[in-house]
C-alpha cells in the first residue's frame, strides 16, 4: 500500500513537472484572458510564445509603447507555494525586473526595480499636460494584489531631477527641480505616493497622492513645492500646508 502510494505521488509530481515545462503559455492565457480583460481592460497581449516554464510575450497597455515581457519559473521558490516567476519587461524607454508569485486568488510582486526614461514617463503625463526631462528609478517595490484591490504596497521611486513642464493658465509652465524621492505605501486601502526632497537629512513633503479602490485619485501639492520651484503660491502659515488640491476619477 505504501509503495503504491509512493509510486502514485512520484507519477503525479512528474506529470505536474511535465505540464509546467511543456504546456504552451498560449493555452493557459486563453483560460484567463476574459477575466484579465475585466480587471485590466487597457491591457492587450499582442503575441505570446513559450511555456509556463519559460516564455515571452509582447504587451501593450493603452497607448503606451509595447513591452517585451519574458518569464522563467523560479524553481527555488516552488516550495513556498504558488507559481513564482522571474519576469523582465523591456522596451523603448523602460526596463523593469521583478519576481511575481501567482496564486488562485491573488498575486504578489516582489523586488520590482528598474528604470523609466523620460520618453516613457511622458506618455503617462501627456493626459495631464505634464512632461519631464529626468528618469525615474524604481527600488524594491512590493505589491500584493487580490481579486478586488491591493493588499500591500511598499517601495521607493527616485527622480533624477531636471525640467518639469506643466499646464499653466498663462500657457505652459516650466520649472527646474532637484532630485526627488517617492515613497509608496498603503493607507486605509488607498495607494499612497509621497513625493519628498532631502532637506537637512530629512524628507520634506512636496506632493501627496492617494489612489482609492473606487478609482478616485487625490493630489495635494504643498506650499514647499511652490517655493522650491520659485513660483508664487497662496500665503500660508507653513510650507507643509496644501497650496493646491486636485481630484479626478481615473477608472
Amino acid at each position: 500500500m505504501r509503495r503504491s502510494l509512493l509510486y502514485t505521488s512520484i507519477g503525479l509530481v512528474a506529470f505536474l513537472g511535465f505540464l509546467i515545462t511543456y504546456l504552451p503559455a498560449s493555452l493557459v492565457w486563453a483560460q484567463f484572458k476574459d477575466k484579465t480583460a475585466e480587471i485590466l481592460p487597457a491591457l492587450r497581449v499582442l503575441t505570446i510564445e513559450g511555456s509556463l516554464w519559460h516564455g515571452q510575450a509582447d504587451l501593450r497597455v493603452g497607448d503606451f509603447t509595447p513591452s517585451r515581457v519574458t518569464w522563467q519559473l523560479a524553481s527555488h521558490r516552488l516550495l513556498a507555494g504558488g507559481l513564482p516567476l522571474q519576469i523582465t519587461a523591456t522596451g523603448s524607454g523602460h526596463k523593469l525586473a521583478t519576481l511575481i508569485t501567482l496564486e488562485p486568488s491573488s498575486m504578489v510582486i516582489e523586488d520590482l526595480s528598474g528604470t523609466l526614461q523620460p520618453d516613457y514617463l511622458n506618455q503617462l503625463g501627456a493626459r495631464f499636460g505634464l512632461s519631464t526631462s529626468g528618469a525615474v528609478t524604481l527600488e524594491n517595490i512590493q505589491l500584493g494584489v487580490n481579486q478586488t484591490w491591493l493588499s500591500t504596497a511598499t517601495g521607493r521611486l527616485n527622480w533624477a531631477g531636471g525640467q518639469f513642464i506643466f499646464p499653466d493658465p498663462r500657457g505652459i509652465g516650466l520649472v527646474n527641480l532637484p532630485p526627488l524621492r517617492g515613497h509608496i505605501s498603503l493607507q486605509e486601502k488607498a495607494f499612497s505616493l509621497d513625493v519628498t526632497q532631502q532637506n537637512n537629512g530629512l524628507d520634506a513633503q512636496l506632493v501627496s497622492l492617494l489612489l482609492k479602490p473606487d478609482g478616485w485619485v487625490t493630489v495635494a501639492i504643498k506650499a514647499r513645492l511652490f517655493k522650491l520651484a520659485q513660483l508664487p503660491w497662496p500665503s500660508s502659515d507653513s510650507l507643509d500646508d496644501t497650496a493646491l488640491a486636485l481630484e479626478e476619477k481615473l477608472f
